[in-house]
């Protein structure tokens, strides 16, 4: 009852801030920083609906009609209605001081040129974490693929027949199903554990050679990526086609993985950081990534977790991406978007987390590398 009776509370002044937008009264004006709106038809028509949209949750709730219905339509009404704002505000924003000021910043950084740098200097570290992981090494990136296949192969023939009830009674789903846990427990505990080291360990590049000190960890999530793309990515596509028969699916597969590359890299930035101060890091998150991987729902579904439990499950990251990307490979109707769009939402609040804390920290670096 909270969330509704919230959301309707918000959806009163929105619709009336919507209204007097559009009458022209200065004060409320003022705060979207934007003049000359009185008239603006499109964005008290977008803050409207989304004030509507919120507002209908109450009615949803107590259920004086279908809940379904109200819920598609609250859908329909908000998304029209933030696109309405967003393309209103955004055309505010293009032509307001402030983003004249910030072009001119960028241009004065020469920020293209900082860019091609930064990719360049990827280019190289990443080829070289390869090289380097890899040399003499019979199956060569590969290793991806092939690790989370025996460990599929292991616990389907353990834990196969018994959960296989509920994957519609199929051991195939069930394979599937643990296959796509084992990719994104793999890719996560690999990117971030190999990124927490990665500061410290070209420390004396950095004395050095004057480098931008973030490109050491997002270098080893890209070395991941590109494992991933050739390795995993190619057989988790044709399983997904073969399952779904859909190429929809195929490509909302890339709509979670971005979602995990989001999470490994804020995760990466925030440890890589904090190894540089407490060097016993590595040894506690090898706690934490066991922690991770035994609260997500690889070689077991989430429905036999007690459901006093599921909350504090909720809380781990990879879970909704565990689960967004079973969903698109067994299923053989459309991506469920609301549990990739928790998953995605996820991952930027997490690579923010990290983003500000690395730079905040990234000042300190250099006393103690």
């Amino acid at each position: 009852m909270l969330i509704p009776l919230i959301g309707f509370i918000l959806g009163i002044p929105l619709l009336a801030y919507a209204v007097f937008c559009y009458t022209g009264i200065a004060n409320f004006r003022k705060i979207l920083q934007a003049k000359k709106q009185k008239g603006n038809l499109p964005l008290a028509l977008g803050l409207g609906l989304i004030g509507i949209a919120l507002m209908l949750g109450i009615i949803g709730y107590l259920s004086p009609i279908n809940g379904d219905s109200v819920r598609y339509l609250r859908v329909i009404i908000g998304t029209v209605g933030l696109l309405l704002t967003g393309y209103q505000l955004g055309k505010i924003w293009l032509t307001s001081e402030s983003f004249k000021t910030l072009i001119k910043r960028l241009k004065q950084i020469k920020f293209q040129q900082e860019l091609g740098r930064y990719w360049e200097l990827l280019h190289v570290l990443v080829s070289r974490n390869l090289k380097v992981r890899y040399r003499g090494s019979l199956l060569g990136v590969y290793w991806s693929l092939f690790n989370p296949l025996i460990m599929t192969g292991l616990y389907s023939a353990i834990f196969g027949t018994e959960f296989a009830k509920y994957y519609n009674n199929s051991i195939l789903n069930y394979v599937l199903a643990a296959f796509t846990g084992l990719v994104v427990i793999n890719f996560f505990s690999a990117s971030t554990s190999q990124a927490l080291a990665s500061v410290v360990s070209n420390g004396a590049m950095l004395n050095k050679i004057r480098l931008p000190v973030s490109i050491f960890p997002v270098s080893m999530i890209a070395a991941n990526i590109f494992q991933f793309a050739i390795g995993v990515f190619p057989l988790l596509a044709v399983m997904t086609l073969i399952n779904s028969k859909s190429l929809v699916n195929v490509v909302a597969l890339l709509l979670p993985f971005f979602a995990l590359v989001l999470v490994c890299t804020g995760v990466g930035f925030l440890v890589s950081a904090l190894y540089v101060f407490f060097r016993d890091l590595p040894y506690f998150y090898e706690l934490i990534v066991f922690i991770l991987w035994i609260s997500s729902p690889i070689f077991y579904p989430a429905e036999i977790v007690p459901k006093h439990i599921r909350p504090f499950l909720a809380l781990n990251p990879l879970s909704p991406i565990i689960e967004s990307l079973r969903h698109i490979a067994l299923s053989e109707g459309l991506p469920d978007f609301s549990v990739i769009g928790s998953a995605l939402l996820s991952g930027i609040i997490i690579l923010s987390l990290g983003w500000v804390c690395f730079h905040l920290w990234r000042s300190q670096f250099m006393d103690l590398l």
